[in-house]
């Protein structure tokens, strides 16, 4: 039997040989991870949460983004949130940013493990990152870690509230559940 190892990438060489797959992929300490197709819901939360956070930044010094543009998590990782939000980026010839404000990421079966686990260490790690969301798509649930005075909390925040607002003091706003689950058929 021929048994292949997988080909370790640096950020370059990745970015090069994943524009050419037909499927969606990760760097993860120098290996390319394959992403899940999503379900509707999972859309309808990013979409939601996309448009609510657009309109309420201002487009000249925020660049929010869906799950295509990449977010630096180590020397050789970079994942895809969901939903991002970093300072505006002024080369519009960038892929990826290590400056994330907010990270939200919408849970799936088959991501829940990593949302929770690698994806918390890492995203938590960013010095520019100010909340990190984990979003669920069959219920009306959000996880959050807001980073305070003292650094982050050791769990998150669990928010089921449908009138509740999450507050984002990065970026000065404020999320509602309302807007997260707009669209959302639970």
């Amino acid at each position: 039997m021929n048994i292949q190892s997988q080909p370790r990438f640096d950020k370059s060489t990745f970015f090069s040989w994943v524009a050419h797959q037909e499927r969606r992929f990760e760097l993860v300490g120098g290996k390319a991870m394959m992403l899940p197709y999503v379900s509707i819901n999972h859309m309808r939360v990013c979409t939601s949460t996309l448009i609510t956070l657009q309109s309420a930044l201002d487009p000249m010094k925020f660049d929010v983004m869906l799950g295509d543009f990449a977010v630096e998590t180590g020397a050789n990782s970079v994942r895809f949130a969901d939903v991002m939000v970093a300072p505006r980026l002024s080369n519009p010839e960038e892929r990826v940013t290590a400056d994330a404000l907010l990270l939200v990421e919408v849970l799936s079966p088959s991501t829940a493990a990593t949302d929770f686990g690698d994806k918390v260490r890492e995203y938590l790690a960013l010095p520019t990152l100010g909340t990190y969301l984990i979003c669920a798509q069959d219920a009306r649930r959000v996880w959050v870690w807001t980073r305070g005075e003292t650094g982050w909390p050791e769990q998150p925040e669990v928010v089921e509230d449908p009138a509740a607002s999450i507050r984002i003091p990065a970026l000065d706003l404020s999320l509602t559940l309302e807007a997260i689950y707009r669209y959302v058929d639970l």
